[in-house]
């Protein structure tokens, strides 16, 4: 058996099944707020599914969805929109980026980042736009954010 350091190993941060919980919970309370039904799914830093709660009443679709969009998020390192629209005058890029199975460039995902580097992420689909996807993940990031300070 060969025994190697600590020094040996590179740590990440890692999305805790506490701050999951807790982006779950303010998804939902914001989409409850807004109306709306949704899935809301957290991945850890390498995109691995952590949590998935899909609201009564949410679209099927919305659950492969919000999977991929979280997955973006962490993969990526930044929104998956606002890495589609660095992108989108490329046509190469796009058709390299739009065609990788499970990797949706589309409002609703938002890596989580813990000093600069990815821990994971949260993705919500069901929303009518992929902008209300947005602002549940916005709303749902600063509320978790919020309660971890205290």
């Amino acid at each position: 058996v060969h025994q190697m350091t600590t020094t040996t190993w590179t740590t990440r941060p890692t999305l805790s099944a506490e701050l999951s919980r807790r982006l779950v919970d303010a998804a939902v309370a914001a989409a409850t707020a807004g109306g709306l039904r949704v899935t809301v799914v957290t991945v850890d830093e390498s995109g691995v599914l952590r949590e998935v709660l899909r609201m009564d009443g949410a679209p099927l679709v919305s659950l492969q969805t919000a999977m991929n969009k979280a997955y973006a998020a962490a993969a990526i390192g930044m929104p998956p929109d606002d890495f589609f629209a660095a992108i989108e005058a490329d046509p190469a890029a796009v058709a390299s980026f739009t065609n990788r199975p499970g990797l949706a460039l589309l409002a609703g995902g938002l890596p989580v980042l813990a000093d600069g580097d990815v821990a994971g992420a949260i993705g919500v689909a069901g929303a009518m736009t992929a902008a209300e996807d947005r602002a549940i993940t916005e709303a749902a990031l600063e509320a978790a954010l919020a309660g971890m300070a205290r």
